[in-house]
């Protein structure tokens, strides 16, 4: 266990315990889907292979964009767990359910894009860092077939010099990631050729950004969900415990000007406008202390007079609903 691992577990045992659970959810899930894509991949280069080159960039989104909706579903998932022990522990992750979970998920979406950068790769290579081509034998009917283990075998060009294959590269913002490109700047798609590095960056770079917009529209509806979920959760008073008025300043005057409007109510209730005012300055009744902070209320203002105002006029009718409302 990490120091800020041992630390949090510390400090508040229950949400480090939960949170290892998820991170526990989330690497299982990780696995299954990287073996899965894995699979796709050899797959999809096999289908690259007897493709032309005018249809392979085709043949490739259709193998990866299936799996890159699989995967941003699962870190949306991982987001909504980390995010709903962010809203049952808000004290401890500084009250900003969001910013907390964002952070716990850093890691699976770092390593999402490392697994995006790697499919690319097998997918049109047939090997990468991780998967290697032992042999290539040719499948005879009925013939068995052994090949020896080799004890070492030829490094693999680093990722990050990696060379994409032209048919790949397209400007398109929405699909690619890749705004508008001078003519001169745009390579040849024209071949079986390879991209330079840089264009090839360029390339990754693109499906980096339209892979976390999806993500991040993913997560932006997840939180909308909890959020809305869990303000529908009906919050009981204990016994004998009744919540207080909100006291923030102007409180009194506030409750002090509802009680002089129901009692003025109270006699006539069809009382409005300028008669509604008469009977409030006869009451002597306050006025809000917001109206008289903001500079609408000035000092000697009688409620007659403020019913001259188009906003004051306004005002005045809403603290009347808002008066009857509250009695």
């Amino acid at each position: 266990m990490s120091e800020m691992t041992a630390q949090k577990a510390k400090t508040n045992p229950a949400l480090s315990s939960a949170t290892e659970a998820v991170d526990s959810l989330c690497e299982d899930a990780f696995a299954r889907l990287d073996h899965l894509s894995g699979l796709h991949a050899i797959s999809a280069h096999s289908e690259l292979k007897q493709t032309n080159w005018q249809q392979k960039s085709a043949a490739f989104y259709r193998s990866f964009l299936p799996l890159r909706s699989q995967m941003i579903a699962l870190l949306a998932n991982g987001y909504r767990m980390y995010f709903k022990l962010a809203l049952a522990h808000r004290k401890q992750t500084s009250g900003d359910p969001n910013s907390w979970a964002w952070t716990e998920l850093l890691p699976f979406v770092r390593a999402a894009l490392e697994w995006m950068r790697d499919w690319y790769i097998l997918a049109c290579d047939g090997e990468n860092q991780r998967v290697r081509t032992i042999a290539t034998i040719e499948f005879v009917p009925g013939k068995t077939v052994s090949t020896p283990i080799p004890t070492s075998a030829v490094p693999v060009q680093p990722s990050i010099d990696w060379r994409a294959p032209t048919w790949l590269f397209g400007v398109s913002l929405v699909f690619f990631g890749i705004s508008v490109m001078k003519k001169e700047h745009m390579p040849n798609k024209d071949s079986e050729e390879r991209l330079g590095t840089a264009h090839s960056r360029l390339l990754l770079k693109g499906a980096k950004h339209v892979f976390l917009w999806e993500l991040e529209k993913a997560i932006a509806k997840v939180r909308n969900e909890e959020i809305a979920a869990a303000g529908a959760i009906r919050v009981e008073v204990p016994n004998g415990q009744r919540r207080g008025p909100n006291k923030r300043k102007g409180f009194e005057q506030r409750l002090e000007l509802y009680g002089a409007i129901r009692r003025t109510l109270s006699t006539n209730p069809d009382l409005e406008g300028m008669q509604f005012c008469a009977e409030l300055d006869k009451r002597h009744a306050p006025p809000l202390f917001d109206w008289i902070k903001s500079g609408q209320w000035r000092k000697g203002l009688t409620w007659k007079e403020a019913w001259g105002n188009p906003d004051l006029r306004r005002k005045i009718r809403r603290v009347r609903q808002e008066a009857q409302k509250a009695s």
